[in-house]
């Protein structure tokens, strides 16, 4: 007898939390701490590039002090490391008018998690 109530007993549980919508209820995050305090900044941005060509200066912080690295793509095309550390700022010479540069800050040198982007874009 013990076993049949034990086994009911389960088998309700199962029943209650299959028949439950847990879809309105918030799910844990799997975002890394590193990734929510993480930043990356153009100034400025957009960039004035009358004569063809402008400057602006990326600035990063992987948040947390671990190593990271920044990529460029220009108009969505491949990446290419445009700088690397933990954090700092270096200085991007070549941003022509009508062309859009999306620079992303990556975890370490995987290249595999991206902590932070930003886009930039020249205009006359």
């Amino acid at each position: 007898m013990k076993h049949f109530i034990l086994t009911t007993v389960i088998l309700l549980q199962l029943i209650f939390f299959a028949a439950c919508d847990f879809s309105k209820y918030p799910r844990v995050s799997t975002i890394s701490p590193a990734a929510s305090t993480a930043t990356i900044t153009a100034s400025p941005n957009p960039v004035s590039a009358s004569e063809g060509v402008g400057s602006t200066t990326i600035t990063w912080d992987t948040g947390d002090g671990t190593a990271g690295q920044v990529y460029v793509s220009v108009d969505s095309g491949p990446e290419a490391v445009f700088a690397g550390g933990a954090s700092g700022s270096s200085q991007a010479q070549w941003i022509q008018v009508g062309r859009t540069y999306d620079f992303r800050l990556y975890a370490g040198t995987e290249h595999t998690t991206v902590l932070a982007k930003t886009q930039v874009t020249g205009h006359k």
